[in-house]
């Protein structure tokens, strides 16, 4: 059966566990998505699809994301 990897540590993730991110190819930061129908990048970014991630690694990477936002003055 597939093995779904978490995108930021390489770690296998169990089945119905993993957490997907949206990345922004705009500006290569990862968004969180509530479904994986609906988009969650920023008006007028360039989605490069959803990564699966474990819960711990999501949570850094938002806070990744958010920091970035924040230094760029977008928020």
């Amino acid at each position: 059966f597939p093995v779904t990897i978490c995108q930021r540590c390489g770690e296998v993730l169990k089945p119905g566990k993993e957490v997907w991110l949206e990345l922004s190819t705009t500006d290569g930061n990862y968004y969180k998505i509530d479904s994986l129908t609906e988009r969650s990048i920023p008006e007028g970014h360039i989605s490069q699809g959803a990564f699966p991630f474990g819960a711990t690694c999501a949570k850094k990477q938002l806070e990744e994301t958010e920091t970035m936002i924040f230094k760029k003055g977008l928020k």
